[in-house]
């Protein structure tokens, strides 16, 4: 029996009436803790004020952030509990918009209007089924793989209604354990009963770790043409055809996908970047038009898909298009707008918009704001206070080097080098664009002293580890992987004899070093965790 007095529940819908009838409700089940807020943002806010054990939102919530929207933020930023009940309600009947909605997984979906009954029972199966399953699913989120193994099929006996549920769930165990021949076994048998997208998922994605790029792409395929409404299938495929360098069918692949679906922004952007590999900007511009369509009020937009849709404008004006010059010329500048307003109090952003804006002007032969645009981007790179990313590093020098920027660029790309020389693509399109004899050879030999030192650190000798990463770190000082690996090698080297109290002295001041790591670069979870580890062992001491 649930018992719906101890609940805590969030409603999120923009029409006053719907949200006092669905409140009636819920009291009517003797629920008397209910919030309700009418927009995105305040159930984002809301979520990150209290935990709620169940969330009731309307899908379409106006001009702003919209349910699904909502949904993805709250799971991609562990605003939620995992026992947390998310219901989505709505009225769309368009197929792209419910297509949207179901593919976040919420855990019930409910069309309006509805009566109390069927929200009861909606909400009944839902926590149900979550309660049910949490003893699993806690173990898989504490990486405890045998424990959860075992589990499913004690669960599976007791409630044989969720055994789809525990065989999924026993396939993540065993996934997560490395145990890929069990994990293969395990869904080749319920394949002979029946397939389904799951399983197919399942299979494909085995052949992907076991490095089977060819099998796997023959199952995504099949599940792509069996199961055509499951979008994920193509996300999938997308992604190994891009492995097996094949651009053009990735491409096509996920056309497909946001025929479909259109509103998730990371697939319209891995379409625009797809597109452009192919050189074809028609479709370029068009993805990156829906990414910034898409992404007004969603919290994963960038500058990305700004610079890009402009840089995609540019090309096609290039092609002597016979769409409007006028009108495209008009859009781009309403673009950097949008940049220079919304990402204002980022210098790195502003940097890139400013390159791309004089690369831009170059292009429709407007001298005045090259000049301006140059003269901006100088004056914006000496501000900049953290890493230019890899792909935007050999784009803006590409850019400064057309427009005669020489000294710029390779500023730029020295930069960037220092960073990413452990990326072999990077380094050999770097390579085409430098003019210093050295960068690319002493790139090279940081990136074997930092492997070196590596192998060392996996095989607990530490000290020769230490010696090799303070060589690395000679030749490229500002490396946050280096500076990373030194400062933990030096941590486990005092933990395990404690003979070295300096080391944790030396490690504060590598991480002290680190300045430029922005809370989105995936590196700062790492630097966080050593920065703690360094304080508690100082503390034990000092």
């Amino acid at each position: 029996m649930i018992k719906y007095s101890e609940k805590k529940v969030l409603i999120v819908e923009d029409f006053t009436e719907f949200a006092r009838a669905v409140g009636t409700m819920l009291r009517n089940m003797e629920i008397t803790f209910c919030d309700t807020v009418t927009s995105g943002e305040a159930a984002i806010q809301a979520c990150r004020e209290k935990k709620y054990d169940i969330i009731l939102s309307d899908y379409n919530l106006g001009s702003q952030k919209d349910g699904q929207q909502v949904l993805e933020e709250l799971i991609s930023f562990k605003l939620i509990k995992p026992s947390c009940v998310f219901i989505m309600l709505t009225a769309e009947k368009a197929a792209a918009m419910v297509m949207g909605a179901l593919e976040y997984q919420p855990d019930s979906y409910l069309t309006k209007p509805f009566n109390s009954q069927t929200l009861k029972l909606r909400m009944d199966r839902a926590i149900e089924k979550k309660q049910t399953l949490k003893p699993i699913t806690d173990k898989i989120r504490h990486a405890k793989w045998h424990d959860a193994y075992q589990l499913c099929d004690k669960i599976m006996e007791q409630s044989p209604k969720y055994r789809s549920s525990c065989l999924q769930l026993k396939f993540d165990a065993l996934k997560g354990a490395k145990q890929f021949d069990k994990a293969f076994k395990l869904v080749s048998e319920i394949a002979n009963e029946r397939i389904t997208p799951w399983v197919l998922k399942c299979m494909g994605s085995l052949h992907y770790e076991n490095k089977e790029l060819e099998k796997s792409e023959r199952v995504f395929i099949e599940m792509t043409e069996t199961f055509p409404m499951v979008i994920e299938g193509y996300d999938w495929l997308a992604k190994i055809q891009r492995l097996l360098e094949k651009p053009v069918d990735a491409q096509k692949t996920l056309q497909r996908a946001v025929e479909r679906s259109p509103k998730p922004l990371k697939r319209q952007k891995h379409l625009g970047q797809l597109a452009e590999q192919n050189n074809d900007f028609d479709t370029m511009t068009h993805a990156y038009r829906q990414a910034v369509k898409y992404g007004q009020h969603s919290a994963f937009s960038g500058a990305e898909e700004y610079v890009k849709l402009v840089k995609s404008i540019g090309k096609v004006l290039q092609q002597n298009t016979t769409e409007d010059r006028k009108k495209l010329i008009s859009e781009a500048k309403s673009l950097f707008l949008q940049i220079e307003h919304k990402f204002k109090q980022e210098p790195c952003t502003q940097f890139r918009a400013a390159v791309a804006h004089a690369d831009f002007s170059y292009i429709i032969k407007d001298q005045k704001s090259i000049d301006k645009y140059i003269k901006n981007a100088s004056a914006f790179f000496d501000k900049i206070e953290e890493h230019i990313g890899v792909n935007e590093s050999i784009e803006i020098a590409q850019s400064l080097k057309n427009l005669g920027l020489n000294q710029l660029a390779e500023c730029v790309i020295e930069e960037a080098v220092e960073q990413y020389f452990d990326d072999p693509q990077f380094i050999k399109k770097a390579s085409k664009i430098t003019s210093n004899k050295h960068l690319i050879s002493n790139a090279k030999k940081a990136n074997t002293l930092n492997n070196k030192a590596v192998k060392y650190f996996k095989h607990s000798d530490y000290s020769s580890a230490i010696d090799f990463f303070i060589e690395a770190s000679e030749i490229a000082p500002n490396n946050v992987n280096i500076a990373l690996n030194h400062a933990q090698a030096l941590l486990k080297r005092f933990q395990l004899k404690k003979e070295y109290p300096q080391d944790l002295y030396d490690s504060e001041n590598i991480l002290a070093e680190i300045t430029r790591l922005p809370l989105t670069d995936p590196r700062y979870q790492r630097y966080s965790e050593l920065l703690r580890l360094n304080q508690l062992m100082l503390q034990k001491i000092e």
